[in-house]
């Protein structure tokens, strides 16, 4: 651990023990003004942070009091502190229970992940399906509520591919236990076309959007995901592929294990914690705090200085809300935090409201606008 990332990390435990102490409330200037001073301090050399440290307990702690803890952990709770703090972060947000604001017109999409068989038929997976409820000749296909689509080889020997396409709507995500036992989480909106049972020298699937891989190791046939011309193999390895159209490249994030990436005439074989970009424009390869690439998978937005115009994509895949910016300064505008997903629309946006200094509106067709405060 470097000498900066050691002192960030005792400033977080130093203003952790000053909130916990809180006895009298303070105003949400003050507070504001303590949060933004510890984010300033990623930016600063070390020996400036016990200065800063100082200027921040000097507002927390006022007249020899404490300010009460609960009204402090709303803004804390953002966790706009490095992303090394994300368990921590996660911790105080856990713990918030900030006020709720009455908006109107916001609904949830309700729709059902659809699973479309090689025959052409295609069945909407609701509460209905459990068990066994598919069987073919070469697989029993199952779904557990609370583990997703699950395939079971019945023994018979496949002479050809069958494939299975799953679609991932918006304000959904789904797991998916392939034949070989590989483990794929899909994000919102994402499309995975998969053979029922891999026949031959590989196994081949063919992703839209973005997902998890978990890939059962298998020496003698190798894994590749197909994702907007970019294709991965790999061994057996956990990685994230990235390929949702807007951003027009696919980025993946190797978590455990090696893979090889192949993009027109370019290769690239990643480590852990490299990620790979591929674009028209060639393939970039930088190391990457893998948590901000697969917390989605967990249950958390991460999100690190992220502009509003990708964080409202996100957004939008989880919610189903649609953003309309009020100038591109508000677009460009950035945010740090960690957030559980369990969280409503409403309390997202106000988390974010306390940081920075925009205010959303949910209007009519779940339509969010978002203005300068």
């Amino acid at each position: 651990m470097d000498r900066k990332k050691e002192n960030s990390e005792e400033l977080f435990r130093k203003v952790w023990r000053v909130l916990k102490g809180e006895e009298e409330a303070g105003s949400d200037g003050e507070v504001r003004e303590v949060v933004e001073r510890m984010f300033r301090v990623a930016e600063m050399p070390p020996l400036e942070e016990e200065r800063v440290w100082a200027q921040v307990e000097r507002r927390i702690v006022k007249n020899g009091k404490r300010r009460r803890w609960g009204r402090v952990m709303r803004y804390a709770a953002a966790v706009t502190v490095p992303l090394w703090g994300v368990a921590a972060g996660y911790l105080l947000w856990s713990g918030w229970q900030g006020s709720r604001q009455e908006v109107a017109a916001y609904v949830r999409p309700q729709n059902a992940v659809v699973l479309t068989l090689a025959s052409g038929e295609r069945v909407a997976l609701d509460r209905k399906h459990t068990g066994d409820f598919l069987v073919t000749e070469a697989v029993s296909i199952r779904q557990d509520s609370s583990r997703g689509l699950a395939y079971e080889s019945r023994g018979e020997q496949a002479t050809e591919l069958q494939y299975n396409v799953l679609d991932v709507p918006v304000a959904t995500e789904y797991r998916l236990v392939m034949e070989d036992g590989t483990v794929v989480y899909l994000n919102a909106d994402s499309r995975l076309k998969y053979p029922e049972v891999f026949t031959g020298g590989e196994r081949k699937v063919y992703l839209e959007g973005e997902a998890y891989f978990e890939v059962a190791k298998d020496e003698t046939r190798p894994f590749a995901v197909v994702a907007g011309g970019v294709e991965v193999r790999v061994l057996g390895t956990h990685f994230n592929v990235n390929a949702y159209p807007e951003k027009q490249q696919v980025a993946t994030t190797l978590v455990e294990g090696k893979v090889e990436v192949s993009s027109g005439k370019r290769h690239a074989v990643l480590s852990p914690g490299v990620q790979a970009v591929a674009s028209e424009q060639g393939m970039k390869l930088q190391e990457v705090d893998v948590r901000e690439y697969v917390g989605w998978k967990d249950g958390l937005f991460v999100f690190s200085r992220m502009p509003l115009e990708e964080i409202m994509r996100q957004v939008y895949r989880w919610y189903g809300v649609q953003a309309v910016f009020f100038s591109e300064e508000v677009r460009r505008m950035t945010f740090t935090g960690v957030i559980n997903k369990a969280m409503s629309a409403e309390e997202l946006f106000q988390v974010i409201e306390k940081v920075v200094h925009v205010r959303f509106t949910i209007g009519k067709d779940n339509q969010v606008v978002i203005t300068p405060k």
